[in-house]
């Protein structure tokens, strides 16, 4: 450790910044006693979801199996013509793109029917009856698929439009019995077959509404959480959106995102009525993270951040022990900050240190350029202290680097980015990185101090399971 001047210089360094946050001043802060206006910040979040599970959930809801009306009866579409048949669906792929989900399958049918001779209405022979893909025949092969078209409504409802794309026929059937080849009235049944369970799908999406478990989970970002012992961050959202859905290599892709006015601060207390879901946005996916982040610290909570971390610790330095038995910062007029350290150990004493904290925000360095401070001790040769290196604190102080941010920013940046590399629950993480972090404004009030940050970063959200 340096002279104790020096570490006591850091400490009120420290103290001037623990608020972290700023904006670009080439200046001395304005005589305003609040900061400008902050631009709104952009959250967006890449999610991408493991395609196997819900493809694994979509094959439970599929049915099976599509039959014909009756069955095993028979159809009767007119008095001398009566069928039935019985579809069966393999594995099926997924093709999604900006929305557009597709449902890709190979089947297979089987058929069998009859004729007769009618009079008025009535049979009036024995039905000669014939079949295709029934023992000893294999069943016919054919080609289906199907689409759904999603859209995101601004009520947080999901619409969908899905219906028959594709029934193609790879073998045909002919009944050699009575020479009626059966393919395309069967393609037809089994196309409606297909569109109706297509229309009762779109009714059972239709009557989900997600509003409902987003308003009570997005009450959250209105409400100030307490983000460890460094104070209380609300989110504010002005909007909230969503990309498109798209699948490419076994994976589901999605982004969600908000634009919001974040605010850190000691408040905790929050407003009386929370206002009503932004309406969702649709659009194109985006992905990054652009954070302007506002900060106000009232004094008291400052000195008890504080204390909690410094209260009692030992500094020694050539045989020399100093205790910091307590720390407390106040404001005074035109933006001056005032620190008192209160110091035992080998000697005992107060320090006092006085001046107007100045950012610096092309170099990230913050400084105190008007500086005074007094020292008060029983003790003469901290009194002879004082006297020797009046001058030299006041040079060293005023000519350097206050405290580079930049470097304290710099080792940090460790702590956030394992806060982005994480597992939130099971089969649910994040990983991403901050780009860049930098304090772009600084004041000092007489009641708080005001700060505010910039963060640039990527972030996305990986789901390896359906959630449970």
């Amino acid at each position: 450790m340096r002279h104790y001047p020096s570490t006591l210089s850091l400490i009120l360094a420290l103290a001037l910044s623990s608020c972290g946050p700023s904006k670009h001043l080439a200046a001395p802060p304005p005589a305003s006693d609040a900061l400008p206006a902050l631009p709104p910040s952009e959250i967006d979040l890449p999610i991408k979801i493991a395609g196997r599970p819900l493809i694994a959930t979509a094959d439970s809801l599929i049915p099976k199996e599509f039959l014909s009306d009756k069955w095993p009866g028979y159809m009767q579409p007119s008095c001398d013509f009566r069928y039935k048949y019985r579809f069966v669906r393999s594995g099926f792929t997924v093709h999604c793109t900006n929305n557009r989900l597709s449902v890709a399958l190979q089947g297979h049918y089987q058929v069998a029917g009859g004729r007769c001779l009618c009079a008025a209405g009535k049979p009036v022979s024995p039905w000669v009856s014939g079949y295709c893909g029934f023992d000893p025949e294999p069943m016919r092969r054919v080609d289906l698929s199907f689409s759904t078209q999603l859209s995101f409504q601004p009520d947080y409802r999901l619409h969908t439009a899905s219906g028959a794309d594709q029934v193609k026929p790879l073998d045909r059937c002919t009944m050699s019995v009575f020479s009626i080849d059966m393919t395309q009235q069967i393609m037809d049944s089994i196309g409606a077959s297909v569109n109706n369970f297509c229309r009762t799908l779109d009714v059972s999406i239709a009557k989900m509404n997600f509003s409902g478990n987003l308003h009570q989970n997005a009450t959250r970002a209105w409400q100030k959480t307490a983000i460890g012992p460094y104070g209380y961050l609300v989110v504010n959202p002005t909007a909230m959106r969503i990309g498109n859905l798209n699948y490419i290599k076994d994976t589901f892709a999605i982004s969600m995102g908000i634009t919001c006015r974040p605010e850190l601060g000691s408040d905790s207390s929050n407003p009386a009525r929370l206002p009503p879901l932004p309406p969702l946005q649709s659009g194109n996916n985006r992905s990054g993270v652009t954070l302007y982040l506002p900060a106000t610290y009232d004094y008291g909570f400052i000195n008890k951040l504080l204390n909690d971390s410094f209260r009692n610790k030992t500094f020694e330095y050539q045989g020399q022990k100093i205790i910091l038995k307590g720390l407390t910062i106040s404001g005074m007029a035109h933006h001056q900050v005032k620190v008192e350290v209160d110091f035992g150990g080998s000697h005992e004493g107060q320090f006092f240190v006085w001046g107007t904290p100045t950012l610096d925000t092309a170099r990230q360095e913050l400084r105190v350029p008007d500086i005074q401070y007094e020292l008060k001790s029983r003790d003469f040769l901290i009194r002879l202290a004082r006297i020797l290196f009046k001058n030299k604190i006041r040079e060293n102080v005023k000519g350097n680097s206050f405290l580079d941010l930049a470097a304290l920013l710099k080792a940090n940046l460790p702590t956030l980015n394992a806060q982005l590399n994480r597992t939130l629950a099971p089969g649910l993480s994040t990983t991403g990185s901050v780009r860049e972090l930098k304090m772009i404004a600084l004041q000092a009030g007489e009641k708080n101090i005001q700060a505010q940050m910039y963060l640039k970063a990527d972030i996305e959200v990986i789901s390896t399971r359906l959630p449970r």
